[in-house]
């Protein structure tokens, strides 16, 4: 699948674009914060190629989702979240 149409589908699964209040990614993940958790579909996530696993972690009132992806994978595929989501106020970059 096309990494643009994983982008999309992420999105989605992730109850879409207007959900995420916060995106950053690492060596080897995709980290993400949402408005509503409730519209995530943990499921859906962890069946998109590329995605190895979706990890929970507690941060102070927030959850913080994160996508492994693996060594050198999470970069580009931050990069089309973004594109494809519109994304770009909530672009960190590391």
């Amino acid at each position: 699948m096309e990494m643009k149409q994983r982008a999309e589908r992420l999105l989605q699964a992730l109850g879409g674009a207007d959900n995420l209040t916060h995106l950053v990614y690492c060596a080897s993940r995709v980290r993400v914060q949402l408005r509503n958790d409730a519209l995530l579909d943990k499921t859906s996530v962890a069946d998109i190629a590329g995605v190895k696993a979706i990890v929970s972690v507690d941060k102070q009132q927030k959850t913080e989702y994160q996508l492994v992806m693996g060594p050198g994978n999470a970069k580009t595929f931050y990069q089309e979240i973004v594109a494809a989501g519109g994304l770009e106020n909530l672009a960190v970059d590391r």
